[in-house]
């Protein structure tokens, strides 16, 4: 327990500005499986990185039917 105890007050000393993402790093940590556990269909989902153009999103459309090139 000594260490939960570490960890908490590490966390005190986190200035507010990088606490989102100090959040973001234990919550994925929490979040992975443990040994045996299956992955759920979201999780997978959630990991999945697509890079593009900035208007990718907005006219996904577009790129689909090649009226707009990524080039």
């Amino acid at each position: 327990m000594a260490t939960r105890e570490e960890i908490k007050s590490e966390v005190e000393k986190v200035p507010e500005e990088r606490l989102e993402e100090l959040y973001r790093v234990v919550r994925t940590f929490s979040r992975e499986k443990s040994p045996g556990a299956k992955e759920s269909f979201l999780m997978r989902l959630s990991r999945i990185q697509i890079e593009g153009p900035e208007d990718f999103a907005a006219n996904f459309d577009l790129y689909l039917n090649g009226e707009k090139s990524i080039d």
